[in-house]
């Protein structure tokens, strides 16, 4: 958690997540307790890309057997995504971490048992599932891990599976506005004046045509911000949007909204598996659900039009992994200015 704290001012929306779990724990057959539910994690991370987590994990574990024991566990974890656009997301973990075994020792002459605590290394390594409850920042998540322990006297792999929830979270850095450059006054021989830019797009006043440009954007040479509107894409079989398409659909309203005389085609595609009139419902649904979000973000329906073209469409012979997903999106594209 203290390696990923640094990243958090670099965190936009959704990127940083906090996921409770119970416990079962299958222990190594040396360590004489029980298999049981006696025990709860939290593991708390940063989605670094669409295919790799990096995450902190705290466990507890109250293992009844003879003797008993309490278990501490601390881990830094590496998470490798499969499908990280899919409502079902299966993902491979690995680790490494440390842990405390408060052993208790029974005594059979009646008195009091006498404790010990080992303390070691340990690396983990296991597969995981995440499953996303629609457009909310919540998932359900499952993962099975074994955990070996580095003992020089008797090493331990116990089995781990936990069950919890998800929960992704963060919001993105306020940008940075820059200082406008005033020339002075009376500027004396050999002082060269800088030219002012009020909105600091990097075009001078004397050249701007666009004043007033929010800070951020790109301009183009008359200092009138460049409109550009990304492509959203969607799971397999699926007209959800997804957090990251909402993320982007959000700048692309933000940007219509600064552009009120754009007038905008939304257009919806499928892959090529399954029956054509299928898919051509099915990018119809994509295209309606981009449109639907625009609206209620705020962009006038009047200058939307939405229409899908199932898999009539380059591309859409490609049946790699890469180019069906590359099919299954939706398209925004200027019609007029």
């Amino acid at each position: 958690m203290v390696l990923l704290a640094p990243l958090a001012v670099q965190a936009e929306q959704g990127e940083w997540y906090v996921a409770p779990s119970i416990v079962y724990t299958d222990d190594d057959g040396n360590r004489l307790i029980d298999d049981a539910v006696a025990g709860a994690q939290v593991q708390v991370g940063r989605e670094m890309g669409k295919h790799l987590w990096l995450e902190g994990l705290l466990g507890y574990h109250d293992i009844d057997g003879f003797p008993g024991q309490e278990h501490l566990e601390l881990g830094f974890n590496v998470i490798g995504n499969f499908l990280p656009d899919s409502l079902f997301s299966p993902y491979v973990i690995g680790g490494v971490g440390y842990l405390r075994a408060d052993v208790g020792t029974p005594d059979f002459g009646g008195s009091p048992p006498a404790d010990s605590t080992a303390s070691n290394a340990t690396a983990t390594g296991g597969l995981g599932l995440k499953i996303r409850f629609g457009d909310s920042p919540w998932s359900l998540r499952t993962e099975a891990r074994l955990r070996h322990t580095f003992d020089s006297d008797n090493a331990l792999t116990d089995g781990i599976v936990s069950l919890g929830l998800q929960y992704n979270f963060g919001g993105k850095p306020a940008a940075m506005v820059a200082a406008a450059a005033e020339p002075e006054p009376d500027s004396g021989p050999g002082v060269v004046a800088v030219p002012a830019d009020s909105d600091g797009d990097g075009v001078p006043n004397d050249r701007d045509q666009c004043p007033g440009t929010p800070a951020g954007v790109k301009v183009d040479a008359r200092g009138c911000e460049i409109v550009k509107l990304r492509n959203v894409y969607f799971g397999f079989d699926s007209a959800v949007l997804l957090a990251t398409a909402e993320r982007m659909l959000s700048e692309s309203a933000s940007i219509l909204k600064r552009h009120p005389d754009l007038q905008v085609e939304i257009v919806g595609f499928a892959d090529s598996r399954g029956p054509e009139s299928y898919n051509m419902r099915l990018s119809e649904r994509r295209a309606d659900a981009v449109r639907n979000y625009l609206e209620k973000a705020g962009v006038d329906s009047t200058r939307l039009a939405s229409r899908g073209y199932g898999e009539s469409h380059d591309g859409a012979a490609d049946m790699s992994a890469n180019g069906l997903a590359q099919s299954r999106r939706v398209e925004l594209r200027v019609t007029s200015k």
